[in-house]
This record gives structure tokens, sequence and C-alpha cells, in this order.
């Protein structure tokens, strides 16, 4: 974890393929936020998976075989009906209330994007620390400079000292909190994103026009990022901490 920030903050701007999660995304909408998910599948290929995986708000579980090439066993958690489908899920609950799961029973935690959608995240991370067995580590990623999205469930927003608080309060220790993304990657996908929803019954030929914009300020972005790299600009965070106590998996 300790290069994370040299090499997630600004993802180097290589050949465009399409990201994981990207690749299930219409042509016009991966056109204009592949970066997004590409920085997404770079955090989750940083990460490590020890034991058994449990991962809160698993959606589609687009890193299952990610976790599995590492881990032992993958389960993954969310809402049933969420808006995601459950297709992927092995377990629906409630992530807002206690969790239908024995403690100490998990060797890695993993949490994607869900934080935000809590309306009660301390609460959360205390369950996410219950289901850990001692020395197990929980990953977490959270935006920072994002829009609202699946409103009306989007309630917070994470800077690094409140993710510290609410990780220190919950009962973690060796907290280490990097930001991803920086300032130009964040205007740029805020523009993408904006522009991608003007085109939305304006016909395709302002999508054709846009898509080369787009593509070269994805392409920009992370090589500005590089040179004048911002922290407090961040697009958002990636947290990881530790249970305290020895750990049987080595």
């Amino acid at each position: 974890m300790s290069t994370l920030a040299s090499n997630l903050a600004a993802p180097r701007a290589t050949a465009i393929r399409p990201p994981r999660m990207a690749r299930r995304l219409p042509g016009v909408r991966r056109a204009a936020t592949y970066l997004i998910h590409r920085i997404a599948d770079r955090i989750a290929a940083s990460l490590d998976y020890r034991g058994r995986v449990i991962d809160l708000g698993c959606g589609i579980a687009p890193y299952k075989s990610m976790i599995l090439a590492q881990a032992d066993e993958y389960v993954g958690v969310d809402w049933r009906h969420s808006p995601h489908g459950d297709a992927q899920v092995d377990i629906c609950a409630d992530l807002t209330r206690p969790l239908p799961l024995a403690e100490a029973q998990a060797d890695t935690v993993v949490s994607f994007q869900v934080m935000e959608h809590l309306p009660e995240p301390a609460r959360f991370l205390r369950e996410c620390h219950r289901l850990l067995r001692p020395g197990g580590r929980v990953h977490l990623t959270v935006p920072f400079m994002w829009h609202v999205h699946e409103a009306p469930h989007d309630y917070f927003r994470y800077t690094r000292h409140g993710l510290e608080h609410l990780l220190t309060k919950a009962g973690f220790t060796d907290i280490r909190i990097e930001a991803y993304g920086g300032f130009w990657t964040t205007w740029v996908l805020k523009f993408n994103y904006h522009t991608l929803r003007r085109t939305r019954g304006a016909g395709i030929v302002l999508a054709v026009a846009l898509v080369p914009v787009w593509l070269l300020g994805q392409w920009l972005a992370p090589m500005l990022d590089r040179l004048e790299p911002r922290a407090d600009e961040a697009t958002g965070y990636i947290a990881s901490a530790t249970k305290p106590g020895p750990h049987a998996i080595s």
C-alpha cells in the first residue's frame, strides 16, 4: 500500500483498453468515463486479499475472480433487489443494520464505493470490525469530489481525516489512507459526465463530436496530475485498516 499514491492518484496514460467495469457500458458512455473505471480496477488489483473475503455491497461482484486469485473464499453481501441486481449476491442483507453473519469469520472485508450510501457509517464500520478475525484487514474505497448518485441514498463524502476518525472509533489500527485521482482527473471526469448528460436527446452527432474530446482529456489528466499532485483535490480515497490481534493466515 505504500506506493498507492503514486500508482493510483494518476494512472499512466497507456493504450486505451476498456477496464473490467467499463466493459459492461455502452460505447458512448464508456468513451466518456473509462478513466474512473480504470482507476477502480487498478485499486482492486493493488489490494491484498487473504483467507475468507466478505465483500459488503458487492453489486455485480466485478472483482470476484481477482480476489479469488489470492484468497480462499469469496462471499458477496448486498441488499436484496439492489439497483445492481442480486445475481452475484451470496447473502442478501440490509447493510444499514446488524448483518446476519457470525462474528470473527472473515480474514478480509472489502467494500468498494458503498459507504457514501450508508446513513450510519460508524455502525457499518463496527460491523466490519465484528466480522473480522483478529489480525484481519478491511479495505474501503469512497468518493470525495463526486456527484450525487443513487439518490436519495447518497449521504456523505469523506476526507482522509474523517475516514481515519471513523476507523479509529470502530477499533481499527494500522490505518492507511491514500488518495486516488487528482484535480485534473476530477475536473475532466466532471466535464465528461456533464457533457454526456447533454447528449441525451441531442442526437448522435453531438456524442460523436465529443468522443475525441472525452478521450483526449482522460489521456492527459493522469499526466497532469503526476506533474501537480494534489491529495486535497482527490476524486476519492482508499482506506485499509487492521483489527488488532495475531492473524492465522500467512
